[in-house]
């Protein structure tokens, strides 16, 4: 149960994190390459790792699971890139549900890969999140085109990554650094090309680029240690809480007081957490296997 709520702990802390890089990220708009973005973030990504393991230097590359560190790399970046796609080819409140239902991937992941028992109780958890992200959101869904299709199997991609951070820490496998760093190291290989095609960032945008250089990476890395500590879904519906973060925040800062809907999307959000806590039964430990 300690481990349970420190998890609990960092995911909440991780929502805040990313919750802010988004902030900046919007801010910087169009001034910014998303690739560029991505390329500088998995650079601060392996930067964060070296300073953490300075002590240990390169043992931290070492790992029994290349293959399966490569395809937690590459899924990670063939996320990125369906999100970019779909942002730009969708309307925004209708990328951002799609977004958001991770969550759903990640429990369905959780079972088949973690062979983890979703209870019940959890699978309703994680039901309420995403209704609770598509009441904040209020995502259209107007057009019917094949953009859709791709946004929503691409958002599988990202659930597979969490739940795949979760494999690769098993008992006798990599440390969150370990996978810390190939995550970051892969991203900035393939995103690598972009210097060719774009342009120094502006000098006035530098400060908000702290968002991918120090909030995003810390928020990533506590995220891996969350995910050692309790099962992946369980913790599954606190990747919603970004959302709720958000409209506080924009009360807080921007006095912008959201409608009905969007409060009992926060309630929602809120339950569905609190839900996902809920003990399991001894049967439900989970056997790791793939």
């Amino acid at each position: 149960m300690k481990n349970q709520r420190l998890a609990v702990g960092l995911m909440i802390t991780q929502a805040i994190l990313f919750a802010i890089e988004t902030a900046m990220i919007h801010h910087i708009g169009p001034r910014g390459s998303a690739m560029l973005l991505a390329l500088l973030r998995g650079s601060a990504g392996v930067t964060l790792v070296g300073i953490i393991a300075w002590n240990t230097g390169w043992s931290v590359m070492k790992t029994a699971q290349l293959p399966l560190q490569m395809l937690r790399g590459i899924v990670s970046v063939l996320y990125l890139w369906v999100l970019i796609y779909s942002f730009a080819h969708m309307p925004f409140a209708d990328a951002t549900a799609i977004a958001y239902t991770q969550a759903a991937y990640i429990a369905v992941f959780s079972a088949l890969i973690l062979n983890e028992r979703v209870t019940t109780l959890r699978w309703i958890a994680t039901a309420i999140g995403v209704i609770g992200a598509l009441l904040i959101v209020k995502p259209a869904f107007h057009d019917r085109n094949i953009v859709y299709l791709v946004a929503l199997l691409g958002t599988s991609f990202n659930g597979l990554a969490f739940v795949l951070n979760k494999y690769l820490q098993r008992p006798g496998g990599d440390s969150e650094l370990t996978t810390m760093f190939y995550v970051n190291a892969i991203a900035f290989v393939c995103n690598l090309p972009v210097l060719a095609m774009t342009t120094p960032p502006e000098p006035e945008i530098w400060p908000w680029l702290s968002g991918v250089l120090i909030f995003g990476p810390v928020g990533m890395y506590l995220g891996l240690i969350a995910v050692r500590n309790a099962s992946a879904s369980s913790l599954g519906p606190y990747t919603l809480l970004r959302l709720v973060i958000a409209i506080i925040g924009g009360v807080v800062l921007f006095r912008e007081i959201p409608d009905l809907l969007s409060w009992l999307g926060v309630v929602a959000i809120l339950s569905s957490c609190l839900l996902a806590l809920a003990p399991e039964s001894p049967r439900a430990q989970p056997r790791v296997a793939l």
